[in-house]
C-alpha cells in the first residue's frame, strides 16, 4: 500500500502545485488592476479590496477548472504509461493557456482606462482593424507594454512554472492504477469548479457584484472569463426575461411612441440641404449650458444663440457604432452591443437617408479613419450612401494622428463636397481628433500632460476647426437654404463619475443654418438621439413612422424620456423620475419612479420591448 501511494504523490503535488500556479496568476493580475486603477475606487478601504479579491477567486475557479480539463485527462492515461511525453505535451499546454491568460489580462489592464468596463467580445470587432485597435495607446506605452507582456511570459512560465511546478515532478517508474481511477473521477468533478459550485444556477457575471462602486465590481470581474462569456451568449443574446406579459408591453410601447399630429415648424423650406456633424466626445462636462465647463469649447457654446438647443438629450450608448445606429437609423442602444455588429438584423431598420434619398436627396458620408472599423462601411452601405470619404480619400501627405486624418482636413472636405453637390444634399461629418490619445496637430491651450488637460486641448481643436467650418459656410450660397444639426456620438469619458450616471450620457444637441425660422430657442424636452430621424423627418414632411424607436421632439404632443444603455444595463429618464437597473445582479441601482402610479416600470417595459424587435429582426 506504502508503495501504492508513493507512486501517486509526485501526481497529486503536481497537479496541486499546477492549480496554485494558475489561481495565483489571476489573483497578481486582480492585485495590480486595483493598485493602477486605485483612483476610480472611490476611497474604498482595504477591507473592501480584500473583498474583491474574495469575491473575484470565484471567476478564478471557474477558470482553472476549465484548464484542469486538458491536464486532467491526460493524466488518467499516463499514470498507467510511464513516459516522460507527458511533461513535454503538458509544458506545450500550458505555455498556450499561460498566453491566452496574459494576453486577456492584460487587455484588460489596459483597455479599462478607456472602456470603464471589463474585456468582453467586443475586443474582436477590433481585430479587422489593427490601426483603430491600438490607437488608443501612444506608441512609446504600446511598446512597453508588449515588453511587459514578453516578460511576464518570460517570468511566469521559464522561471515559476519550469522550476517551482514542472521541475520538481519527477514521473515514477512504476504505474499508479489508484492514479488512473482518482483523476478518472476528478475529470467530470472539474464541472463543479466550472459551474461555481453545485447550486442550481450556474455562476455568472452578477456573482461577483458585491459593492456599489462599479469598479470594484469591475475588478472582481476575470476577464478571460468575461470574454468566454460574452461569446456564449452572443447567439442567446436576442432572447430576455419576459419581466411583463408582452400584450401589455405593447399597449405600453405604442402609448409611448404614438405618432404625434403636429409639430412645431423651423425650418423656412421643406427641401433644406442637411448637414449632420457628430462630434466624438462632447459630453455634458464641456458644455456650459448643461452645467459643465465651456472654456473648452468656446464655439460650440457660443452658438447657442444662433439655433435650437436641445437641454434634456441624451445619448443612447457609450460607443460610437451605437449612436450611429441610433441618429442613422432610429434604433436604440442594446446592452453591451450594438445592433450594426449583427449584419443580418441591421439590414433590416430604416435608414434616414433611404427616405431622403427618395425625396431627392444626394448623400455623403466623412470620417477621417478607417471606414472598416465597427462595421462602420456595412452599415453605411445598407444605409445607401452614395459616397463615403475615410482615411484613404486623402492625399498621403496629410499628417495623420493615431486615429487618422486630423477633424481640420475632414471640415475642409465637407465644405468641397457641399460646394460641388446639387441641392438638396445630404451629408454626415464623423469627427475623431478627440478620442484618446487626443493626439492633435495644435499647440496646447491648457497647460498641464494629464488625461484630462489632453482631453481638453483635443476638444478645443475640434471646436476651433467646427467654428472655421460655421464661418465659411455663412458666406456660401448653400447656407441659407441648409440646416445644420450638431450632435455628439457619446458622452465623454473622463472623470470618476459611474458608468450608468445618467450625467454620461447627457449630450448636447444644436440645430444651426439659415434653414432655420426660428433662433435663440432651447427644446426642454427630454430625448435621444433615436429621436433624431422622426423629429428631422416631420420637418421635411417625409414618412417617418417606419422608424418606431423615435419620437418627434417638435411636437407637444411627444413624451418626454429618454432610455440609453450601458455595457451592465440601462436607465429610463421620465421629467420627474429617473431609474437605472443592472442586468448583471438583476436589481435597481437608483429608481424613484412612484410604485403606486405605474403598473409596470417603464424601463423594464422598453428593454423587453426592444428586445422583441431585436428577436424578431
Amino acid at each position: 500500500m506504502k508503495t501504492i501511494l508513493q507512486n501517486l504523490k509526485p501526481y497529486l503535488y503536481f497537479y496541486l502545485r499546477y492549480i496554485i500556479f494558475f489561481l495565483f496568476v489571476q489573483i497578481v493580475f486582480r492585485i495590480i488592476f486595483l493598485i493602477v486603477y486605485k483612483d476610480f475606487d472611490g476611497d474604498a478601504g482595504i477591507q473592501d479590496w480584500l473583498m474583491t479579491l474574495a469575491y473575484g477567486m470565484k471567476l478564478d475557479i471557474s477558470i482553472t477548472g476549465y484548464i484542469l480539463l486538458f491536464p486532467t485527462l491526460i493524466l488518467i492515461f499516463y499514470t498507467l504509461i510511464i513516459s516522460e511525453s507527458f511533461k513535454r505535451i503538458l509544458a506545450i499546454y500550458t505555455l498556450i493557456l499561460l498566453v491566452v491568460l496574459i494576453l486577456a489580462l492584460f487587455t484588460n489592464l489596459v483597455i479599462y482606462r478607456y472602456w470603464r468596463t471589463p474585456a468582453d467580445d467586443s475586443i474582436f470587432d477590433y481585430l479587422s482593424t489593427p490601426k483603430e485597435m491600438f490607437a488608443s495607446v501612444p506608441t512609446w506605452n504600446l511598446l512597453a507594454i508588449f515588453l511587459m507582456f514578453g516578460l511576464t511570459i518570460y517570468t511566469l512560465y521559464f522561471q515559476i512554472y519550469r522550476k517551482w511546478v514542472s521541475k520538481p515532478f519527477v514521473i515514477p517508474q512504476k504505474k499508479s492504477v489508484l492514479g488512473m481511477i482518482l483523476f478518472f473521477l476528478l475529470f467530470p468533478a472539474t464541472i463543479i469548479p466550472m459551474r461555481g459550485g453545485l447550486g442550481t444556477s450556474p455562476i455568472n457575471l452578477g456573482s461577483v457584484y458585491f459593492h456599489q462602486i462599479s469598479f470594484l465590481n469591475h475588478a472582481a470581474v476575470n476577464p478571460l472569463w468575461s470574454i468566454g462569456y460574452s461569446i456564449t451568449k452572443k447567439d442567446k443574446f436576442s432572447t430576455s426575461d419576459q419581466y411583463y406579459p408582452d400584450l401589455k408591453v405593447k399597449e405600453f410601447t405604442n402609448d409611448l411612441f404614438e405618432h404625434e399630429k403636429s409639430s412645431l415648424s423651423v425650418l423656412n423650406t421643406k427641401r433644406p440641404n442637411v448637414i449632420i456633424i457628430i462630434l466624438e466626445s462632447f459630453g455634458q462636462a464641456i458644455i456650459t449650458e448643461l452645467g459643465g465647463d465651456g472654456s473648452a469649447a468656446p464655439n460650440l457654446n457660443s452658438l447657442m444663440q444662433e439655433g435650437i438647443f436641445f437641454k434634456n438629450f441624451y445619448a443612447t450608448g457609450t460607443l460610437t457604432d451605437r449612436a450611429l445606429s441610433a441618429i442613422l437609423a432610429g434604433y436604440p442602444s442594446l446592452p453591451g452591443t450594438a445592433i450594426i455588429r449583427y449584419e443580418r438584423k441591421a439590414q433590416k431598420l430604416p435608414r434616414l437617408n433611404h427616405f431622403l434619398k427618395k425625396a431627392g436627396y444626394s448623400s455623403a458620408f466623412l470620417y477621417g479613419g478607417d471606414i472598416d472599423f465597427g462595421h462602420f462601411r456595412s452599415f453605411l452601405m445598407m444605409g445607401e450612401f452614395e459616397k463615403i470619404i475615410s482615411d484613404k480619400s486623402f492625399p498621403a501627405s496629410f499628417s495623420t494622428s493615431s486615429w487618422g486624418v486630423p477633424d481640420h482636413h475632414l471640415f475642409h472636405s465637407l465644405t468641397e463636397e457641399s460646394d460641388n453637390s446639387s441641392p438638396p444634399f445630404f451629408h454626415v461629418l464623423l469627427t475623431l481628433s478627440s478620442h484618446y490619445p487626443f493626439d492633435v496637430p495644435m499647440e496646447p491651450v491648457f497647460e498641464g500632460t494629464d488625461r484630462l488637460t489632453n482631453f481638453k486641448n483635443s476638444i478645443f481643436y475640434t471646436d476651433r476647426s467646427l467654428g472655421e467650418f460655421i464661418e465659411t459656410a455663412k458666406t456660401k450660397e448653400w447656407w441659407d437654404q441648409t440646416l445644420i444639426v450638431l450632435v455628439t456620438d457619446h458622452g465623454s469619458r473622463v472623470g470618476n463619475d459611474s458608468p450608468s450616471d445618467k450625467i454620461r450620457f447627457n449630450i448636447p444637441m444644436l440645430w444651426l443654418g439659415g434653414a432655420l425660422n426660428i433662433r435663440d430657442t432651447i427644446i426642454h424636452k427630454i430625448g435621444s438621439q433615436t429621436d433624431i430621424p422622426l423629429t428631422l423627418l416631420n420637418q421635411l414632411d417625409l414618412p417617418g413612422e417606419d422608424f418606431k424607436f423615435s419620437k418627434d421632439l417638435l411636437s407637444e404632443d411627444s413624451k418626454s424620456f429618454a432610455y440609453y444603455t450601458y455595457n451592465d444595463g440601462f436607465g429610463f429618464l421620465y421629467d420627474s423620475s429617473f431609474s437605472v437597473y443592472s442586468l448583471i445582479t438583476n436589481e435597481f441601482l437608483q429608481n424613484n419612479f412612484p410604485d403606486s402610479s405605474l403598473e409596470i416600470d417603464p424601463g423594464l417595459a422598453f428593454l423587453q420591448n426592444l428586445m422583441n424587435d431585436f428577436t424578431e429582426k
